[in-house]
């Protein structure tokens, strides 16, 4: 089964990469990342995580470890 996992970055396009590059590092396989823009000028990540291969929880508490990520959701 996906999940979506979405967050708001505080640095734009330098959060993205870190997020990106932690999860490689720890070899978590994604299925799909992208970066959004919201309105404004807020930007977000948005992966979509096979739950079959990876549990969604150790993606969240990789990401949650990150400073310039907030406002984590799973859909």
């Amino acid at each position: 089964m996906e999940k979506m996992v979405y967050a708001k970055l505080n640095q734009g396009i330098d959060s993205f990469l870190r997020v990106a590059m932690t999860l490689r590092r720890k070899e978590i396989d994604i299925n799909f990342i992208s970066m959004t823009t919201d309105t404004g000028e807020s930007k977000g990540i948005k992966l979509i995580i096979d739950e079959n291969k990876t549990p969604v929880d150790v993606v969240l508490n990789h990401i949650r470890k990150l400073h310039d990520v907030d406002d984590i959701t799973v859909q």
